[in-house]
């Protein structure tokens, strides 16, 4: 009889046991794992919220929709959100399309410096998607304004112009046909243009080291005329400086003294004119220096092999400087 009434203490301890894993489980499966909140908000209507639907915020899910409850005249929804995420006393609530082929989640939008903790969230902080009984109703006032003869007359003007010019329909949608061809020509011509000028920069930066050289050459160039000129300009001032010192002694002149100056003397208007036409050689250096910089790369950029090299030496001459 004791060996019994042990037997049946173990089994009624193993029973109960049983049961309260088995009311553990049932209570893990419908509360969760994950510590949440219980939150309340009042709807309009309930329109397209089904309990399940996700709540999110800022489009990460925090919760799910718990239960939908019929009152006097509104809805009262609750809802689910994590532990960790605080709600305040401003939280406003916007029901939004999950997809546009259907279904819909709430969005959170937490606001305020208090905890919501157990306040309903009213009406007016919760936005509701579009309904289109709500727009019909909407609709009504305005088009009680409408006035019926004048929609009349203006439908019957329209169909008079119609039925006057059909053409007019044709030439319109020819007219934009036109238009979008020229646009697409217009479109192959900007991507040629940008295709070319696209190459034209790639040559000149495969090819900087040569502009470089040039724009070195060029100055090399510049300095030797501008002496030039400078050596010139003085020989020209010296020579007329000696024809004015011998102007007195001219009536002294003989025949052979004549002649052989002569040839000098018809020479100068030739030095003048090429000593204008330096002045002129080196404006044009200089102004196509100016257009070249512009294009080296900015900073400089440039790595250049300067072992064969010529170092120009300037040699300060009278009237001209380095």
């Amino acid at each position: 009889m004791s060996s019994r009434r042990s037997d049946l203490r173990w089994g009624m301890a193993g029973l109960g046991a049983a049961l309260l894993l088995v009311i553990a489980i049932g209570a893990v499966y419908v509360t969760g794992t994950s510590p949440e909140r219980t939150y309340a908000a009042d709807l309009a209507q309930a329109g397209a919220v089904r309990p399940g639907d996700d709540v999110r915020i800022a489009g990460i899910p925090v919760g799910k929709v718990e239960s939908l409850t019929l009152l006097a005249d509104r809805v009262r929804m609750r809802f689910t959100v994590a532990e960790e995420v605080v709600l305040g006393d401003r939280t406003t609530l916007d029901i939004r399309m999950l997809t546009v082929v259907g279904g819909y989640y709430v969005a959170v939008e937490p606001a305020g410096t208090e905890p919501l903790g157990d306040a309903v969230i009213p009406q007016q902080r919760v936005r509701l998607p579009y309904n289109l009984t709500q727009t019909f109703q909407d609709a009504i006032e305005p088009v009680r304004r409408i006035e019926g003869q004048t929609l009349r007359q203006d439908l019957a003007a329209v169909a008079r112009s119609l039925s006057d010019s059909p053409d007019s329909v044709r030439a319109a949608i020819r007219a934009a046909e036109s238009l979008v061809g020229v646009l697409d020509q217009q479109n192959s011509d900007i991507s040629r243009t940008l295709a070319l000028a696209d190459e034209y920069l790639t040559a000149l930066n495969e090819n900087s080291d040569v502009l470089a050289r040039l724009l070195i050459t060029l100055g090399t160039l510049e300095n030797i005329v501008q002496t030039n000129k400078a050596q010139v300009a003085q020989a020209l001032d010296d020579l007329a400086v000696v024809l004015r010192d011998l102007t007195p002694l001219g009536r002294a002149w003989d025949r052979s003294l004549k002649e052989r100056a002569q040839p000098l003397a018809d020479a100068i208007p030739k030095l003048t004119e090429l000593g204008a036409r330096l002045g002129g050689l080196l404006d044009a250096l200089r102004g196509l220096q100016q257009r070249l910089l512009p294009l080296m790369p900015a900073g400089g950029g440039l790595s250049l092999d300067h072992s064969a090299a010529t170092v120009a030496v300037c040699v300060p001459v009278p009237g001209g400087g380095c």
